[in-house]
């Protein structure tokens, strides 16, 4: 298991790959999303709440994760992760949204769709 994967069993946040990132000195959690406007769902330490290391395998952790508004989420992780994440319990800095990644491109085959939609209703 990579050091910097939070692999996601169950829970609020579904099952998934998470990645603990940085960004400005700020640890967050980050989640890709693809045809999104942003690369990837972030969430901060100031949606952290606890993290407690539930049972051990080698060196795998099973961790719950709870977070702000009665969620929380069960995740397999290495446990080298284990004080980044402990950290950010701590830590109430908001992450800044990850920068808008949409292109021109893709505006412009929005464009090209319904421009050939307009000309399919009024030929």
């Amino acid at each position: 298991m990579s050091s910097n994967l939070v692999s996601v069993t169950t829970g609020h946040f579904a099952c998934g790959r998470w990645h603990l990132k940085q960004e400005d000195g700020i640890p967050y959690l980050a989640h890709p999303q693809p045809f999104s406007r942003r690369n990837e769902f972030r969430i901060g330490p100031d949606q952290v709440k606890t993290v407690v290391a539930e049972f051990e395998k080698g060196d795998d952790l099973l961790i719950k994760i709870d977070f702000t508004g009665d969620r929380y989420c069960r995740a397999q992780i290495h446990k080298d992760l284990l004080p980044s994440l402990e950290a950010m319990v701590d830590d109430q800095r908001v992450i800044p949204l990850a920068k808008n990644q949409q292109t021109n491109w893709a505006i412009g085959v929005g464009l090209f769709f319904i421009i050939c939609v307009l000309i399919e209703l009024f030929k």
